[in-house]
């Protein structure tokens, strides 16, 4: 009994051991990429919003669930980023509160609109159509 303890305050030991030598070398190095430009993070976005309303209206069964996944994207990005993506995910957030209320087709037609114009100004462009 007293040797499998000894054995397994060995190993909590040797792992405690190895995280904290992991954690030592991530830390103090520069970064593996740097961080993305205001144009990346738009394009980003505007592509993610141009997917998903495109497969909205192809699979308009599907579009509430693929719309809650983006809602975790817009989120951070509204969180880390503000401006104009706070704007964006409140749309997004009309749009939800309309697939849940089973809204009509045309207003839910009419809000997506909405989303891809917020989306397009973002990078002050016109979306794809």
């Amino acid at each position: 009994m007293k040797i499998s303890i000894g054995i397994g305050r060995q190993l909590l030991c040797c792992l405690a051991l190895f995280l904290f030598t992991v954690s030592l070398t991530g830390c103090g190095g520069p970064p593996s990429t740097p961080p993305p430009s205001d144009t990346e993070k738009s394009d980003m976005v505007q592509k993610s919003i141009d997917e998903f309303i495109a497969s909205a209206k192809k699979q308009p069964k599907a579009a509430a669930q693929n719309l809650s996944i983006l809602m975790e994207s817009l989120e951070a990005y509204a969180t880390e980023f503000e401006g104009p993506y706070i704007e964006l995910r409140d749309e997004a957030k009309k749009l939800q509160e309309l697939y849940q209320s089973s809204a009509a087709k045309d207003k839910i037609e009419a809000q997506l609109e909405v989303l891809k114009q917020k989306a397009s100004s973002l990078s002050g462009g016109a979306a794809a159509e």
